[in-house]
């Protein structure tokens, strides 16, 4: 296996060799567990709620989800700027500029989480009233939401660093680290609701604070792991060509989950003009779609690493056999997962709640969207691709082209004959249509030119030459 020892004896992955469909299920392995653990808090957050506090908190905080995941699209674009360009400098063999890479995203990042945190505070009043919640949860969804702006800067030091490590090949660690402060948040959910009756805002509170601590816990491992990477006063500062680079990728993968949150928002709008009962659905839909969706994404964020490292490398025949393999792969989860989604639809609502016209709602919900998850596989496995060679500008367009869709669709299928039903074939559209074009543009268009970092000297049959370090390399930074 092709597993490579970093400089201070860190076990990391190396995608560059070896046998393709071993490395990418023993990376995927670690990545599916954290996305379980953390899919698992989120659904602790969510049956506290609702089992403890009740259904108007549960409301309240399912109506929170579409603006915390404008927020996260911003840790998100910014963790994806600096884990594919990790991974193309790891695959290019570029060691000498990795420690320039994680202080420019760190210090980058400090400064947008700070930012976020004081914005958050001054526009969560408005935003909520902007969105049409209801004043029968008003109050609960402000104190959750201004709990959850103090939290930016924590998950964003996470969202890089974990995903700088996976670009060195490591999904262990983030894993780690994830599992402990999902935890750390389930212990402080039991005791800032259940015990100190804190409601929404204990919630929120038990989620800033978990993740603070995950996001520490990568930051140290990311300097202290082993991987030739340094933090002191001559290197501690923003290297601007590699900033451009990570803001290269990272802006329009922001942009498209941005634009994606916004379009969240509005049909969360849509949503809760049918009323409590469906908000409170909604956010039981969303919780069993990140079970449902985990397998999926954890082999999607293997292929965007894989990807990255061997088009860094100029392994490019090796990178397009990894993609036709793993989206293979991809497609028949997915198919499978949708089928137990169908059967367990009831019994997965019953979980959350108690109240028969949610749970009712609930699985008709998942019994319509369930079918339709091959696509997403499809998506994950493309898109992947697409974000690994760092052509998140294309991807950013398909995104703002789905998301107008579904907004349309949402509209014309939910709200105009009053159907709350419409809202999740609206999704199915959605996901068919941005799944064509992804496979549409990975067989026509240029995406490999995206790559932002590559080596120039790939050996025999397109795997580099020489070991790492040793071999000549360059960096395109302007392409």
């Amino acid at each position: 296996m092709a597993a490579k020892l970093g400089r201070g004896g860190a076990r990391n992955i190396d995608f560059t060799t070896g046998p393709i469909m071993k490395q990418m299920i023993l990376f995927a392995i670690p990545q599916f567990f954290g996305n379980l653990f953390s899919a698992l808090y989120n659904v602790v957050d969510t049956i506290v709620v609702g089992q403890f506090v009740g259904s108007n908190a549960l409301a309240a905080v399912s109506c929170c989800f579409a603006i915390s995941m404008v927020c996260i699209a911003v840790f998100a674009g910014f963790g994806m700027g600096s884990g594919i360009l990790t991974a193309q400098m790891f695959g290019a063999k570029r060691h000498d500029r990795l420690t320039a890479v994680v202080n420019t995203a760190y210090i980058g990042g400090f400064c947008v989480g700070t930012t976020m945190i004081i914005v958050g505070e001054i526009i969560a009043v408005p935003l909520l009233r902007l969105m049409n919640t209801p004043e029968s949860i008003m109050t609960m969804a402000t104190q959750y939401l201004r709990v959850f702006f103090l939290g930016c800067t924590g998950q964003l030091f996470y969202f890089m660093g974990s995903n700088m490590l996976r670009g060195l090949g490591d999904s262990k660690w983030p894993t780690y680290a994830l599992v402990f402060c999902a935890v750390l948040n389930i212990v402080l959910d039991l005791l800032f609701v259940v015990v100190l009756h804190w409601d929404c805002a204990g919630v929120a509170a038990a989620t800033v604070i978990s993740q603070l601590i995950s996001g520490i816990a990568v930051l140290l491992r990311v300097y202290k792991g082993g991987y030739g990477i340094e933090m002191d006063k001559s290197n501690f500062k923003i290297d601007k060509g590699i900033l451009r680079m990570i803001l290269k990728i990272g802006i329009p993968g922001a942009l498209m989950m941005l634009v994606s949150s916004v379009g969240s928002v509005i049909i969360q709008t849509f949503s809760n003009s049918f009323g409590e009962d469906l908000v409170a659905t909604n956010g039981i839909v969303q919780k069993v779609e990140n079970f449902a969706m985990m397998p999926a994404m954890s082999f999607g964020m293997a292929l965007q690493m894989y990807i990255g490292q061997n088009l860094g490398a100029g392994n490019d025949e090796r990178a397009l056999k990894g993609l036709r393999q793993m989206t293979t792969l991809l497609v028949a989860i997915s198919a499978v997962v949708g089928v137990v989604c169908v059967v367990l639809a009831r019994v997965l609502c019953r979980a959350f709640v108690s109240n028969e016209v949610v749970i009712a709602m609930g699985a008709e919900a998942i019994g319509i969207i369930s079918w339709f998850y091959i696509f997403h596989g499809l998506m994950q496995g493309m898109g992947g691709a697409l974000q690994g060679s760092g052509a998140t500008q294309p991807v950013m367009w398909f995104s703002f082209f789905g998301i107008a869709l579904r907004v349309a669709m949402c509209y014309l299928l939910a709200v105009r004959p009053d159907r709350w039903q419409g809202l999740f074939w609206a999704t199915n559209v959605h996901n068919i249509a941005i799944a064509i074009l992804y496979v549409l543009y990975v067989w026509k268009g240029n995406w490999r030119s995206y790559v932002q970092v590559r080596r120039e000297t790939p050996g025999p049959g397109g795997a580099p030459e020489g070991v790492p370090g040793d071999a000549p390399e360059s960096v395109n930074a302007e392409n």
